[in-house]
């Protein structure tokens, strides 16, 4: 009988979600950022085609990132420290050898671009084919947020579509604009929130406001360790092509392509899916343009 795995030992930052069906003749490198299980990508690569490889890279298991969204006073993880991290992962394992498509999702993307910046500055750029940002926001002044200016409201929307994802059913929460504009603290509103899910069966009945308290203070921590890590990011524009793919349900509907035009010397191309932020790797019609674009296809 094999050992069992130490529960203690550190988690691998990277992994092959998916390996070629011999040689690879293609590569897809992705940027997880935590927050649902690095398992979403499954059905992404499970689409791929049989020669395409498919390598994770997940931010959740950086001891020193997690740290940072347990606890507000632990130090905050630079940006440029976590793309260094991914790329010599990468780079020790072989999977740069040829030039491969860089893929993030959410915070994952602005990572991502990083990584598409240093090997660009080392005279590398050509290593990556593709950069394909998910519902990222881009690390430019005007969207950044500390988290003192996050509005409540938005806030509340983020939280209920993120347990909706997380318990697999759609979740309409219904506020109307006298009620979002007197939201103080998105806390506020948690009662709404237990309400909505548990009336759409979201939630269990009997479902107590302070377990769903607990977990918005975990979900809120990740966003607070990213606005840290973001705040004092500062990228200079890349002269390359990306593509942000941007759900029906984006966490900034009515932004355009939330910033990223500010970091790119060509037309940033959009591609729209249904879904939103946190289903878009599950949802079947996003799932199938996901791949197809991955995997280099046309995509209209």
């Amino acid at each position: 009988m094999p050992p069992r795995p130490d529960p203690g030992a550190p988690r691998p930052v990277l992994r092959t979600l998916r390996a070629s069906d011999g040689p690879a003749a293609h590569r897809v490198c992705a940027v997880h950022p935590g927050a649902l299980a690095s398992g979403e990508w499954s059905a992404v690569a499970g689409r791929l085609p049989k020669d395409t490889a498919f390598h994770l890279l997940d931010l959740g298991n950086v001891p020193e990132f997690l740290a940072a969204a347990l606890d507000a006073r632990a130090p905050v993880v630079p940006v440029t420290a976590l793309a260094a991290r991914c790329l010599d992962e990468l780079a020790a394992a072989g999977a740069v050898a040829e030039p491969f498509t860089l893929v993030g999702w959410s915070f994952g993307g602005v990572v991502a671009y990083e990584m598409a910046a240093r090997l660009h500055a080392a005279g590398e750029g050509g290593a990556v084919r593709d950069l394909v940002l998910l519902d990222s926001i881009a690390p430019v002044p005007a969207f950044k947020r500390t988290d003192e200016l996050m509005e409540p409201a938005m806030l509340l929307d983020w939280f209920a579509m993120y347990l909706a994802a997380k318990r697999g059913r759609p979740l309409a929460l219904g506020l109307s604009a006298a009620e979002r504009r007197h939201l103080a603290a998105p806390e506020d509103g948690l009662a709404r929130v237990l309400e909505a899910a548990v009336a759409q069966h979201v939630l269990p009945a009997g479902t107590e406001l302070a377990g769903l308290r607990k977990l918005y203070a975990a979900y809120q921590g990740g966003l607070s360790r990213n606005n840290r890590s973001t705040a004092p990011y500062e990228p200079a524009p890349l002269d390359r092509a990306l593509t942000l793919v941007k759900p029906a349900g984006s966490l900034l509907p009515d932004s355009g392509d939330l910033g990223w035009s500010g970091l790119s010397g060509r037309p940033v191309r959009q591609v729209d899916v249904p879904g939103d932020h946190y289903t878009m790797l599950r949802d079947p019609e996003a799932v199938g343009v996901l791949s197809g674009l991955l995997a280099g296809s046309a995509v209209a």
